[in-house]
């Protein structure tokens, strides 16, 4: 083989190899078996060729063509289809974004699937195209509904503030919050029905309250045209409080001086006396004088106690037999009368016993 072949023959390999590159890299297989749809577009919002083909998630072909009607100012996008997948009629193809980043993709919706009879849609028609924005996208509304892209946010926000209001506001709700604001409620209300209360307290008694407010305004233009004759008394006032209290501070202090002197001469006396004391208790318990003999002397004692024995015999003795004392009687008589004693106490004692 010549080697001009062998460069032509490397070429066009070569090409081909780069054809199928692009068109892989673009999202068609071009070695693989496909079909192909098609869609009409007001506005494609950047939609590219190779732009992916999707069926709940799943890519299932990808955008061929791209072509702009510019007397209608429409939009035709081709689509490649992969063969096994079916197509059922009534299709709708949304080109939405799937990525924050703002990616696009084709993504087809159906009611119900089919299964290669009457239902599927046959290769080359055309589907129902529809552009969702990236908030639709992402939260649904907007396509053939003609529904605002900001339903679906709205009704996850009405659903998630009616869930907020039950947990907040209502009364079956044990969430903190709610019992606090059920509390403030009820605050407010007893307010509002203590102030209506007042209200009606005031406007009955409206004509007391404003003589009541007149005396008062009376009163203070008195007060105040009598400022200088007010202030004159209470200097005085103050003045006569500090001389008395100076005056009775010092008669008191005087009177408390006297009486400290008062006791302390009384102690000192009772001191005396103490000693005093002390002394005679020291002699008598020395036998010292007469008291301390007698406490410490037993002779003394002994004698002391005759004495009283013979004191008490004797004063009975007197009891018994007077006669005997008295000075005139003679000495006869004063024997006739023991004899007589002496029979008198024999009969009463025959035994002899005394």
């Amino acid at each position: 083989m010549r080697y001009e072949v062998k460069i032509g023959l490397l070429a066009i390999v070569a090409i081909a190899v780069a054809f199928w590159g692009y068109k892989f890299i673009q999202g068609s297989n071009i070695l693989s078996s496909s079909s192909y749809y098609y869609a009409i577009y007001d506005d494609v919002g950047g939609l590219t060729v190779g732009t992916p083909v999707m069926i709940s998630g799943v890519t299932v072909g990808s955008v061929n063509k791209i072509l702009l009607d510019q007397v209608k100012r429409k939009v035709k996008v081709t689509f490649d289809i992969q063969k096994e997948v079916n197509i059922p009629k009534n299709t709708d193809a949304y080109i939405a974004t799937i990525s924050l980043l703002g990616e696009k993709a084709v993504t087809l919706e159906y009611e119900k699937p089919c299964f290669g009879d009457g239902d599927c849609a046959p290769e080359g028609s055309e589907l129902s195209g529809y552009t969702k924005g990236i908030i639709a996208s992402f939260t649904g509304g907007g396509g053939k509904d003609d529904t605002s892209p900001v339903d679906g946010i709205k009704d996850q926000l009405g659903a998630t503030l009616d869930s907020l209001e039950y947990k907040l506001f209502s009364p079956d709700s044990d969430n903190p919050i709610a019992r606090s604001s059920n509390d403030l409620a009820a605050t407010m209300e007893n307010l509002k029905a203590s102030t209506a209360r007042l209200q009606r307290i005031m406007d009955q008694n409206a004509g007391e309250i404003n003589t009541t407010f007149d005396n008062l305004a009376t009163l203070t233009n008195t007060l105040a045209a009598k400022q200088e004759s007010i202030a004159g008394l209470i200097d005085n006032a103050e003045a006569f409080t500090g001389d008395l209290s100076k005056l009775e501070l010092d008669e008191t202090i005087a009177e408390v001086n006297q009486a400290i002197a008062s006791l302390k001469n009384t102690l000192n006396q009772a001191d005396k006396a103490m000693g005093g004391i002390n002394s005679v208790m020291n002699k008598v318990n020395s036998g010292q004088g007469t008291l301390g003999k007698l406490l410490t002397d037993d002779k003394i004692y002994d004698r002391l106690n005759s004495a009283t024995l013979a004191a008490d015999t004797l004063f009975s003795d007197f009891q018994d037999k007077p006669y005997r004392y008295i000075p005139f009687k003679s000495r006869k008589r004063v024997l006739k009368h023991d004899r007589k004693d002496a029979v008198l106490e024999k009969e009463q004692n025959p035994d002899g016993n005394n």
